[in-house]
C-alpha cells in the first residue's frame, strides 16, 4: 500500500472515530437536551399552572376587592346620604333652637312685665292690707264705741225704768195718803180716834238695776258657734253681742241667739283669731279696757 493510501485510511478511521464519538457524544447530548427540554417543559407546565392559579387567585382578590369596593362605596353612599340626613337635621336643630330662643327671650319679657304687674299687685294688695287693717281698727274702735253706748242705753233704760217705778210707787203712795188723809179728816170730824197708820196696799218696792259689764267664759265651740257659761240669770238676752278675749288681746265677737238660765251661745263674727274653750267674753265694758 502506497502511502497516501495508508494516510487516506488512517485519516478515515480517526474520522470514523470522530464521526462516533460525534455521534455518541451528539446522542448523549441530544439525551440531555430532550431531559432538559422535557424538565424545562414540565417547569413550564408547572409554571403556567401556577400563573394560572395565581391569576384564578387574583382575579377571586379582584372580585373580592370589587365587592368589598362595592360594599364600601354603598357604604360611603350610606355615610354620606346620614351625613346629609344630619346636616339636614343639624339645621332643622338650628332653626329649632333659633325659634326655641326667641321663644325664650318673648318668655323672658313675658316673664319681666309679669314681675313687674306682680310687683304692682303687691304693692296695691300691701296697701289694701294696711287700709284694711286701718279700717278693722276703726271698725273695733266704733263696735266698742257701740258697746259702750249700749251699755250706757241699757243703763238708762234700767235708770228710766227705776224712776218710772219709784214715780209709780209715790203716786200710788201719795194716793194711799191721800185717801188716809180722807180718812183720817172723816174720822176727826166724826171724833173718832185716829188708828195708827199702816203701810199701803199694792205697793211693789223696786229693786236697784245693777249696771256694770257681764263676764264670762267659751265652755265650747262648733265650727262658728260658741257657747258660754252665763245666761238668763246673769242678765245675758238674745242679741247681745259680746268682745272674746284672750288676756288683753281681742279675738272676736258673739252675737248671742239663745239663751237659757245658766248659759247662752251665739255665731262668731269679726275673728281675727281662732277662739278656742276658756277665751274670756265681756259685755258692757266702760273704757274698752277687761
Amino acid at each position: 500500500m502506497s502511502t497516501m493510501t495508508k494516510v487516506f485510511v488512517v485519516l478515515t478511521a480517526v474520522l470514523s472515530i470522530a464521526v462516533s464519538c460525534l455521534f455518541i457524544a451528539a446522542a448523549a447530548q441530544m439525551a440531555n437536551w430532550r431531559k432538559l427540554a422535557e424538565t424545562y417543559q414540565e417547569r413550564q407546565l408547572a409554571e403556567f399552572t401556577h400563573r394560572v392559579n395565581l391569576q384564578a387567585i387574583m382575579e377571586a382578590s379582584l372580585a373580592l376587592k370589587e365587592d368589598a369596593l362595592q360594599e364600601r362605596t354603598q357604604a360611603l353612599e350610606a355615610a354620606q346620604k346620614q351625613v346629609r340626613d344630619l346636616d339636614a337635621a343639624l339645621i332643622d336643630a338650628r332653626n329649632q333652637l333659633a325659634r326655641e330662643m326667641n321663644d325664650r327671650v318673648t318668655a323672658e319679657a313675658g316673664r319681666k312685665k309679669l314681675e313687674e304687674l306682680l310687683d304692682v299687685q303687691t304693692a296695691e294688695q300691701t296697701a289694701l292690707r294696711k287700709q284694711n287693717q286701718m279700717l278693722l281698727t276703726q271698725n273695733i274702735d266704733l263696735q266698742t264705741r257701740n258697746i259702750r253706748l249700749n251699755s250706757r242705753v241699757l243703763e238708762l233704760t234700767a235708770a228710766s225704768a227705776v224712776l218710772t217705778d219709784q214715780t209709780r210707787n209715790l203716786q200710788e203712795k201719795l194716793y194711799a195718803a191721800e185717801q188716809k188723809l180722807s180718812e183720817l179728816e172723816q174720822a176727826l170730824a166724826m171724833g173718832r180716834r185716829v188708828a195708827a197708820a199702816a203701810a199701803p196696799a199694792g205697793v211693789v218696792p223696786v229693786a236697784a238695776v245693777v249696771a256694770g259689764p257681764i263676764r264670762g267664759e267659751i265652755v265650747s265651740i262648733e265650727g262658728s258657734y260658741a257657747s258660754i257659761n252665763i245666761g238668763q240669770s246673769s242678765g245675758v238676752v238674745p242679741g247681745m253681742t259680746f268682745m272674746v278675749y284672750r288676756g288683753a288681746a281681742f279675738l272676736a265677737e258673739l252675737v248671742i241667739d239663745e239663751v237659757r238660765p245658766d248659759e247662752a251661745g251665739g255665731k262668731l263674727k269679726t275673728i281675727k283669731e281662732a277662739v278656742r274653750p276658756g277665751d274670756s267674753v265681756v259685755y258692757g265694758l266702760e273704757s274698752g279696757g277687761r
